[in-house]
């Protein structure tokens, strides 16, 4: 690993209660937002997006046809998220009909829909002012319309032997007139345990991919706050007898500061977190690694 978790600053800004367990925060001009995940009707876990102060900023809710839940929700702009939408039918609610990605506005609380590319699951989409990234893998921008404007398959084959397929993670982020994004991937330990890697991908002035670095940015600690997770995992066993053991550490958007690299992630699914990594040595440490050029 470039750099190791359990040396870097973590700041926890929300964490499970007991009642509600927050995770996977995104952070945009002094505000920030969470993931709140609750029970519903002592069946499933469903989420709501709250802010700082768990005010709601969008419920779950139930229409004519659909149980709606919300997830993973990421700062564009001062006034719309992007946010993963999980659809499960309103008479057997155990059952997830799809997820869709939308764009929601916080001032006039509408939604902006897209046809999300007749997939099953879609998550974690990236809005760069009138394109959209919306996979690594194949990398692919797609325009306001969802018209595939660039699309280019990555060799990422030496990445997945050691670290799993790659998946979508953050912003684009700037640092000595270099762009970045982070990605993520995991491998499954046992058939039961999942353990969770952050990549670094490079991007050119268009966006298109330049290369990754070989080595992790960092992975997932076993398991940050022990007790902690104790307790969310028996509060989640009671809906599922056998949930899966996730190490996990789930980048969801960058903000760079005079100082740091503020990385907002969740960690083991009951932690909210900001990882703080100093610009100076992410730029030396760089200077030293491997990198795969596309």
């Amino acid at each position: 690993m470039i750099f190791d978790l359990k040396d870097l600053e973590i700041q926890v800004l929300k964490k499970f209660d007991g009642v509600n367990n927050y995770f996977n925060p995104s952070h945009f001009n002094g505000k920030t937002i969470f993931r709140r995940e609750s029970k519903f009707d002592n069946k499933l876990l469903i989420s709501d997006i709250v802010d700082d102060q768990d005010v709601v900023l969008l419920q779950h809710n139930t229409d004519d046809m659909y149980l709606w839940s919300y997830e993973d929700a990421r700062f564009i702009n001062e006034n719309e998220i992007g946010v993963c939408c999980c659809k499960r039918d309103k008479n057997d609610i155990e059952k997830i009909i799809n997820v869709e990605y939308k764009k929601y506005n916080l001032l006039t609380k509408e939604f902006t829909h897209f046809k999300t590319q007749n997939a099953h699951f879609e998550k974690h989409w990236q809005f760069c002012n009138d394109t959209i990234i919306y996979h690594v893998n194949p990398y692919t921008i797609l325009d306001n319309y969802e018209n595939v404007i660039f699309k280019k398959q990555i060799n990422w084959d030496p990445w997945i032997e050691k670290y799993g397929k790659p998946g979508l993670s953050t912003n684009v982020f700037e640092i000595d007139e270099k762009k970045f994004l982070l990605f993520h991937s995991y491998v499954t330990k046992n058939g039961i345990s999942l353990k969770y890697y952050v990549g670094l991908l490079q991007l050119d002035v268009d966006l298109h991919p330049i290369g990754y670095y070989n080595r992790p940015l960092f992975n997932s600690t076993e398991y940050y706050d022990h007790i902690l997770f104790i307790k969310y995992f028996n509060w989640k066993r009671k809906l599922d007898p056998t949930p899966t053991i996730a190490d996990i550490i789930f980048p969801m958007n960058v903000i760079i500061d005079d100082v740091y690299i503020n990385v907002y992630s969740g960690l083991n699914d009951c932690n909210a977190v900001c990882i703080k990594i100093n610009l100076v040595e992410f730029v030396d440490k760089l200077k030293s690694e491997t990198f795969t050029i596309i």
